[in-house]
């Protein structure tokens, strides 16, 4: 929703760009009390203004685009999320869930009443749309049933919805995590992300996926490359992306294992067209750190036919992996086939001026010295997981002030992190303390701790 529009009514917007006199909208509102319907509606059905008038109006002041529902496919799960007498009452329907958003078609997506019943029942970030006030009613009716007598039944539906809704979540085997994404990160976006020479293509590529491009031959799309790339942000920005400009998309992001893991306990528990159903009735399949899918014949079948299956329906799907699985002597000759029919995209090693950039952004109010990123950058050799966890460290120096951020103490925390060694967990972790909390050891010691007598010779000068 625009700035102009927040927080304001479709009655103050058209009161105050005058679009209708005070008469007709006084009349307007008077007729929406007296028979419980929006105030579109009441316009409507009074000649004031038609429904593409009041559409031109709410997507140019609220930016709320409508949908028309005879077109939608509803989605029952959506559905399950919002209880009856929320959707009686204000004149909504829930029509799909992707991701942590909820496509909702309302009559009225300027009701504050409504948002707030809707903020109240769910914690998903909910995208209204304008649909007709008679096709929603339909809808409502399909999925919920008439409504109940009275506002005195209003709780004791609620309960019963919740209920039911608990009911049939068993019955349909929609329990666990099976075909649930992964937590999708909202910072990782394309514009968060940075480019450089060495992931241009597979960000070009990634792209087009986003924007649900028609063109089939990027489908499958499998990017690989070493730890701490990028892949993985890419993958989140894509969803991110597809969330806010599609919300009506179905999508799923997952790991390679947590989609092996579903398929053994679906296999296992006779209900592998469950897992078909949520994994292949998709617009986007996004897989990260896929190798487990190639580690098992069985796996490998069940992708095979899931990115067959989407290629046919012009789906789209996205694989991410440390190593080209194509060129992998496990994969079976059928998948090798598939996945070189679609986009194969290396990431090659960012440049130091693109790491150093991203440090640049990592270490936000931190406020580092140029020559302290720059150290940061060449220790983590294009490792951007690394550069990550160091930088974690640093700021947390710099935030507490109780020790100066140098290039020695950052050395130190650059060894103690463990960047290129591999000491000992629990020391790293006690020497780290040290690092960040100088006055530590000058406290354990005046207290007499034992503790002191498990430190090196060395951190006890």
């Amino acid at each position: 929703m625009t700035a102009e529009g927040k927080n304001k009514s479709l009655a103050d917007v058209l009161r105050e760009k005058q679009i209708i006199g005070e008469e007709q909208l006084s009349e307007a509102l008077q007729y929406s009390r007296e028979h419980s319907v929006p105030l579109d509606h009441a316009l409507v059905e009074l000649n004031v203004l038609s429904e593409d008038d009041l559409r031109m109006i709410l997507g140019e002041v609220f930016q709320i685009r409508s949908l028309k529902l005879e077109d939608v496919e509803i989605d029952r799960d959506a559905v399950r999320h919002i209880p009856a007498h929320i959707a009686h009452r204000h004149h909504l329907i829930p029509v799909r869930r992707s991701g942590s958003t909820l496509a909702v078609a309302m009559a009225d997506p300027t009701d504050a009443a409504a948002h707030a019943a809707l903020r109240a029942v769910t914690d998903f970030d909910v995208i209204p749309f304008i649909a007709r006030y008679d096709a929603i009613e339909h809808a409502v009716f399909l999925h919920y049933g008439e409504p109940v007598a009275n506002d005195a039944g209003a709780a004791e539906t609620m309960d019963s919805a919740v209920s039911t809704h608990s009911r049939n979540m068993i019955d349909d085997d929609r329990v666990g995590h099976v075909g649930r994404s992964i937590l999708l990160n909202h910072n990782q976006t394309f514009e968060t992300f940075v480019e450089d020479t060495a992931n241009q293509f597979p960000l070009s590529i990634a792209r087009a996926v986003a924007g649900l491009s028609s063109e089939e031959e990027y489908s499958p799309f499998h990017c690989w490359g070493i730890a701490g790339c990028g892949k993985t942000h890419l993958l989140h920005a894509i969803t991110n992306y597809v969330n806010s400009h599609s919300p009506m998309k179905r999508t799923i992001l997952t790991s390679g294992q947590r989609f092996v893991d579903n398929l053994f306990e679906c296999v296992r528990d006779k209900k592998i067209n469950f897992f078909r159903y949520l994994y292949r009735e998709l617009d986007i399949l996004l897989v990260d750190d896929a190798e487990p899918l190639i580690a098992r014949d069985w796996a490998q079948r069940e992708i095979l036919e899931t990115i067959q299956h989407l290629r046919r329906n012009k789906r789209f799907v996205v694989l991410s992996a440390r190593r080209n699985l194509a060129a992998d002597p496990r994969t079976t000759p059928e998948l090798r086939i598939v996945l070189e029919s679609g986009v194969i995209a290396p990431f090659s090693g960012y440049s130091r001026e693109s790491m150093y950039e991203i440090a640049r952004r990592w270490a936000g109010r931190a406020d580092l010295q140029p020559d302290i990123l720059s150290l940061l950058v060449e220790s983590c050799e294009q490792d951007l997981n690394n550069l990550r966890n160091i930088l974690q460290q640093v700021t947390v120096m710099a935030m507490l002030g109780e020790k100066e951020v140098t290039a020695e103490s950052v050395c130190d925390l650059i060894r103690l992190c463990g960047i290129g060694s591999a000491e000992n967990s629990a020391d790293r972790a006690r020497l780290l303390a040290t690092v960040l909390r100088p006055n530590m050891l000058e406290d354990k010691a005046s207290a007499g701790s034992a503790a002191d007598n498990t430190l090196s010779p060395d951190m006890k000068k």
